[in-house]
């Protein structure tokens, strides 16, 4: 598994609509954009990774209550073990009607897995 397939699963198993990179389509009143941000090895005392560290932003997009949806989606991504490394209200457009919410979140992911 990877941080782009675990957290698809999570996010549309809350019935959030979650595509990578630009959500294509019209735009439903709640959905999540995610954003890839790092794949890195911790640093180990021989020299060779045993774990891939992932990082992701997820975007949401929200004209409801986003502090449900907030809620709703850290915990969901504490109980599967992500880090949540950062959480942020970016906005409010106007224009599109929707509240801008970004979480960081990362994963250690070991390397023998296929």
């Amino acid at each position: 598994m990877n941080v782009l397939s675990e957290l698809k699963s999570i996010i549309s198993g809350l019935s959030v609509p979650v595509e990578t990179g630009v959500f294509s389509g019209e735009a439903p009143d709640e959905y999540a954009v995610l954003v890839p941000l790092g794949d890195e090895f911790p640093l180990n005392g021989d020299d060779y990774p045993l774990t891939d560290e992932q990082s992701c932003r997820i975007s949401l997009f929200t004209k409801g209550n986003y502090l449900r949806l907030k809620k709703q989606i850290t915990l969901s991504l504490l109980s599967a073990g992500f880090t949540v490394e950062a959480r942020r209200y970016e906005g409010y457009d106007a224009g599109a009607g929707y509240h801008q919410l970004t979480i960081d979140v990362a994963k250690l992911y070991d390397m023998q897995e296929e």
